[in-house]
């Protein structure tokens, strides 16, 4: 037999036991199977909302389970193992199931996929899809579509985060078919973005308090220094050392202090007595006195230049008349 073969039979083998433990299952929260094939034999994982109506009392049903299944599709020692669901309001196989059952009894379709559809929403979901295709409330068979939320359509996202579930009824006007489709809130979608605060935030330490800070910090009255330099108390206390060698000096040199005088004498400007601004004040009327007449003096003789050219101007007219 060819490698293909052997997978495609695997796989029609895994979908005739899904069905036929969902026939054997009803009504009891059937979500699904797994087969795992092991040195033992296979296992075959049940998961289902409803462990104790699969198990039955003391084991019976699985063991009746257990021999069908042998006898049915030919598997080596296989042993069935019961997986309980967490959330079964999250599974769209069980809810497809709870809308057909709620149907067959008799309630109305918009009413049990509202309900359910709520229950869905409050449990956790970021959106939900069902589809109810067939005759539905007339003769001629169509689609009725209920959302709410969020549900991706295409992409990794709608295989991966979505959960699908498809479940049949026969009623007199003909077959129903239900799809339900849940997209969980907890997947993470790739458009999602995380922003972290305090990375980058550095853990200062308090400094310890200078001994200028501390004497500023006794005495209230006093601003604190917040921010002392080491450097400038080194340089504080060579001064303090300058200062002290210039008191020595004056106090052993009388001939310093003395020539200190005679240049603070030579450097201050002399007071000006009351005659010698009175002299500068003549002084400076003379000079304004001098620079007045100069002007006019310019003028009169430009008034008489021109007097003298306009005769001359006359006498050549009267000549050559």
């Amino acid at each position: 037999m060819p490698i293909k073969k052997h997978f495609i039979n695997k796989g029609i083998q895994s979908c005739l036991i899904d069905e036929f433990l969902r026939s054997e299952l009803d009504n009891s929260g059937y979500s699904g199977c797994s087969l795992q094939k092991t040195p033992m034999g296979t296992r075959i994982t049940i998961r289902t909302s409803r462990p104790g109506l699969v198990i039955g009392k003391k084991g019976k049903k699985i063991k009746e389970l257990t021999e069908l299944v042998k006898e049915k599709f030919n598997i080596n020692v296989p042993t069935i193992d019961v997986d309980t669901i967490e959330n079964p309001d999250l599974n769209a196989q069980i809810q497809a199931e709870r809308i057909a059952y709620a149907i067959n009894k008799g309630q109305n379709y918009r009413r049990a996929t509202y309900s359910i559809i709520r229950r869905i929403i409050s449990s956790g979901a970021r959106g939900v899809e069902v589809h109810i295709s067939g005759k539905v409330t007339s003769q001629r068979a169509r689609n009725q579509v209920f959302r709410s939320g969020v549900i991706n359509k295409c992409g990794t996202p709608a295989y991966e985060g979505v959960d699908k579930g498809i479940a049949h009824l026969t009623l007199k006007s003909g077959v129903l078919g239900i799809r339900v489709s849940i997209m969980d809130k907890n997947y993470l979608l790739p458009d999602y973005v995380e922003i972290r605060t305090g990375i980058f935030e550095e853990k200062t330490t308090p400094k310890e308090l200078a001994p200028v800070d501390k004497f500023y910090q006794e005495d209230k009255n006093l601003p604190a220094i917040k921010d002392v330099d080491e450097e400038a108390v080194l340089v504080d206390g060579l001064f303090d050392e300058i200062s002290d060698s210039k008191e020595t000096i004056l106090e052993a040199d009388d001939d310093t202090l003395k020539k200190d005088e005679v240049f603070e004498e030579l450097s201050v400007p002399e007071e000006k007595s009351e005659e010698d601004s009175v002299k500068e004040k003549e002084e400076k009327t003379k000079k304004k006195k001098k620079t007045t007449k100069k002007k006019s003096t310019k003028k009169k003789t430009t008034k008489k230049s021109d007097k003298v050219k306009k005769e001359k101007k006359k006498k050549e007219k009267d000549d050559k008349k």
